[in-house]
């Protein structure tokens, strides 16, 4: 493979989350159809409608969240249901602005990529370490205290498809140093 391929590669496989996770910076609830309509295949099992959560019953969730809260803390509660849910669009903007710069740098020539492949093997390094973490390789890389089943298994395939792209966005980056 050519070196201008292996940037290549590495700037369209920066693009894939943003086919999942863009929409969430309009929607951010629609993060429910990812829950509902992807994420089973992680369990090995077909999506099924019985089981997918509502737009109603994702609400009732986040209010039972706030409801549980302690009354004298409340303000505090529904500041963190707001930010969980802002985080959200702000993760999806973070997609959008990758898959945009990874779109215009394929027109662009080798030497001129470089900034994109160091911000996207970053990116990539710190995916797949989160990953890593999350399906039980690196516990020492933060806490998530409520991972799921299919929470693991994402983790445990996005891991080596992270480490694909960082190597990938690390050597076009490399090529320019050379």
């Amino acid at each position: 493979m050519s070196e201008i391929q292996i940037s290549t590669l590495g700037l369209v496989l920066s693009i894939i989350p943003v086919t999942l996770h863009g929409i969430e910076v309009l929607f951010p609830m629609q993060a429910r159809l990812i829950v509902n309509w992807v994420l089973p295949f992680f369990g090995f099992k077909a999506p099924n409608g019985e089981t997918a959560l509502t737009k109603d019953e994702q609400l009732t969730m986040l209010d039972a969240a706030l409801n549980a809260s302690p009354k004298e803390k409340f303000t505090n509660a529904k500041d963190y249901i707001f930010l969980l849910i802002f985080e959200q669009r702000q993760g999806a903007i973070g997609f959008i602005a990758v898959a945009i710069g990874a779109i215009y740098g394929i027109g662009l020539e080798l030497a001129a990529r470089q900034p994109l492949h160091l911000l996207f093997g970053v990116v990539a390094v710190l995916m797949m370490l989160v990953n890593a973490n999350q399906a039980g390789f690196l516990p020492f890389f933060g806490k998530h205290p409520k991972v799921s089943k299919h929470g693991k298994n994402v983790g445990i395939i996005f891991t080596p498809f992270w480490l694909v792209v960082a190597l990938l966005n690390w050597l076009a980056f490399s090529y320019v140093m050379s």
